[in-house]
């Protein structure tokens, strides 16, 4: 990695820029998608499918702001660490996504909500795991856990600032879900903590693809 350093405020002034521009260009994209999905006519299979195409649609615009932005920075967001995985963390990073869906699982029976169920259909089904499951967590590691992390180093913050702004944008992108994401706050904590111990962001990405997979996955076997 490029040993570039930044004063707190100039760090945060960029980092405050770049997700301004990911957020706005994610509405932009996500825009048409939801405008589909509302006005939909009655058509069950759009609608099913509709927040799934959005999702890939985001998650494509912020791989690509992260290219550009990793241009400039010279992070080397794409570097994987050559040395292989840790057996020991890679089974922590399961364990993590597994206890973080069962968390989902029991918010949704104490708030009452819905637990998501996913479509029986081949074709929206693997649009599910595509977006929900891979591409959309692979966007979501690389922004809030290698992108933000990477940059607040280069500022100097202290390790417990940074797994506490990584942690609460990272709840903040989910405010939008149909109930109160405290889970991704609570678990974004540990998955910022395994990405500053070893600089490698597939722990967290295996852990935050486990547990979407399990919440495609689960309701599937229970129905």
């Amino acid at each position: 990695m490029n040993n570039i350093t930044y004063s707190k405020s100039k760090c945060a002034g960029r980092i405050t820029a770049f997700l301004v521009i990911c957020l706005v260009g994610a509405i932009l994209v996500g825009a048409p998608f939801m405008g589909l999905f509302l006005n939909s006519d009655g058509n069950a299979t759009a609608p099913q499918s509709m927040p799934d195409l959005m999702s890939i649609a985001c998650s494509a615009f912020l791989l690509a702001a992260l290219a550009v932005e990793n241009k400039i920075e010279k992070l080397d967001l794409w570097t994987v660490g050559r040395s292989g995985l840790h057996m020991k963390v890679f089974f922590i990073s399961i364990l993590l996504g597994l206890l973080w869906q069962l968390a989902i699982y029991f918010i949704c029976r104490l708030s009452n909500t819905a637990y998501p169920h996913p479509a029986t259909e081949l074709s929206p089904l693997l649009i599910s795991i595509a977006s929900t499951g891979l591409l959309g967590p692979f966007a979501e590691e690389m922004l809030f856990r290698k992108w933000l992390v990477s940059m607040m180093e280069r500022g100097g913050f202290n390790t417990i600032v940074i797994i506490v702004c990584s942690s609460v944008l990272f709840f903040c992108a989910h405010l939008g879900d149909s109930f109160l994401r405290v889970d991704t706050f609570v678990f974004a904590i540990p998955l910022c903590y395994l990405f500053i111990r070893y600089h490698d962001v597939r722990y967290c990405f295996i852990a935050h693809a486990v547990c979407n997979l399990a919440g495609i996955i689960l309701p599937l076997l229970i129905h």
